[in-house]
């Protein structure tokens, strides 16, 4: 395998970790709860709600803000994901490709 395939197989685990790592941190919104504590509507991988629905008061929709911003996070990290995966498994086919290539090769050398 090349450099340059290992740079790139690099490049893909560090958008792939981002992503991961991004969607476990906690989603907050630009609100607080009647107890001051700003409120946490979970993170990208599950949803958690109950502050929001406990904290709705005033008119306020802490649901449907929570939603948003659960939303944007998952938005913009499972297409890094998305990339960092398809990257990795391109990389993965290229080696077993050259690889089985190389060993053709090295095959015919030895018989002639």
């Amino acid at each position: 395998m090349r450099p340059r395939a290992w740079y790139i197989a690099v490049g893909g685990a560090i958008l792939l970790a981002i992503g991961l790592f991004a969607l476990r941190f906690p989603v907050f919104i630009d609100g607080y709860d009647q107890w001051g504590w700003q409120v946490k509507c979970g993170s990208g991988f599950a949803a958690n709600l109950t502050q929001a629905e406990n904290a709705a008061a005033g008119g306020t929709d802490f649901v449907g803000s929570c939603q948003d911003a659960l939303l944007t996070r998952r938005l913009w990290t499972i297409p890094l994901i998305a990339v960092g995966v398809i990257t990795l498994v391109a990389v993965l086919v290229a080696a077993t490709v050259s690889h089985r290539d190389e060993d053709t090769l090295a095959g015919d050398r030895g018989t002639s």
